[in-house]
């Protein structure tokens, strides 16, 4: 895992994630400058192949053994659909959010991470440093959040967007993913239980679910005072379709080519029609489309 990551979203600053080990970037520049046979953006291993064997065990123990948990947790939950959906979907918010403090720490332990973060005047006065020298994030309660997508990890750290938010919105985040990660044991059916959307990237096929899932999202309810509200929400999309691998980045050129547009140096064409048929669909329920770009030292 690449150390540094950063992610567009707010106004001009450079501090770490909360909680995250600061300092990483002056160790990595000290490695490389003393060390030009170090070819990693990250410097030198920190640990021996030993200590390294020890990490990946605790890694696994950890990762599974919460996964394991939290889906428990889900199906001991689950029976509430058939009595309060409302009481259902607060409880696997609750379970939601249990998972992203679970990455949040796994990423804290396993993979210290320096995050830094800018943007431009739109979203001024959304990302604020705290007084530890972390950062707080302001944004909506109700957004659709456009990411490029580079490596595996991408989602991990924009979930921690949500869990430094203020209102959290970790527990409310929704993500668009591809339909065989839903077969993936236990994490699979975690995701179902999440309400996340899984699409065959045909879009015959795809659009009356995603119709069907994205009405669930846009529903009216109503509180004891008669008042109307929308429930939280943060659908995250990937508009490349995967992430930015060689067969990837040939494609995009391919396209780019065939169309005359120009082909973009760091991340792929999107595909439009999945995101304008959301955005469209949720129009009424959303106002704000928040524009992420996620990069990390040493990848191009």
């Amino acid at each position: 895992m690449a150390r540094p990551a950063k992610t567009n979203g707010g106004p001009d600053t450079s501090i770490p994630a909360p909680g995250l080990a600061a300092g990483v970037g002056n160790k990595t520049t000290h490695a490389q400058s003393s060390s030009p046979r170090v070819l990693h953006p990250s410097g030198r291993s920190g640990h021996g192949r030993v200590i390294q064997l020890l990490r990946v065990v605790g890694f696994s123990v950890y990762f599974n053994f919460c996964c394991f948990i939290i889906c428990i947790t889900q199906f001991i939950g689950a029976p509430l659909y058939f009595f309060n959906r409302d009481w259902f979907y607060a409880y696997m918010a609750m379970t939601k959010r249990s998972f992203a403090l679970t990455i949040t720490l796994m990423t804290h332990i396993f993979g210290p991470t320096v995050i830094r973060t800018s943007g431009d005047e739109s979203v001024a006065g959304q990302i604020l440093p705290t007084a530890g020298g972390g950062v707080e994030f302001k944004f909506p309660e109700r957004i659709v959040m456009i990411a490029n997508h580079q490596i595996y990890t991408d989602w991990i750290y924009l979930w921690w967007v949500g869990y430094a938010n203020r209102p959290g919105m970790h527990g409310h985040i929704y993500i668009i993913l591809k339909e065989s990660l839903k077969y993936i044991p236990m994490i699979g059916t975690g995701m179902m239980f999440y309400g996340f959307i899984f699409l065959s990237r045909k879009m015959a096929t795809d659009q009356p679910r995603l119709a069907h899932r994205l009405n669930k999202l846009k529903q009216t309810k109503v509180d004891p005072q008669g008042n109307t509200y929308l429930d939280p929400m943060w659908l995250l999309l990937f508009p490349e379709g995967t992430n930015l691998s060689d067969n990837g980045r040939r494609k995009s050129s391919h396209w780019a080519a065939k169309n005359s547009l120009r082909d973009p140096e760091h991340v792929m064409l999107p595909r439009s029609t999945g995101t304008y048929f959301c955005l469209n669909e949720l129009k009424d329920g959303v106002e704000y489309v928040y524009d992420c770009t996620v990069a990390y030292e040493g990848i191009p």
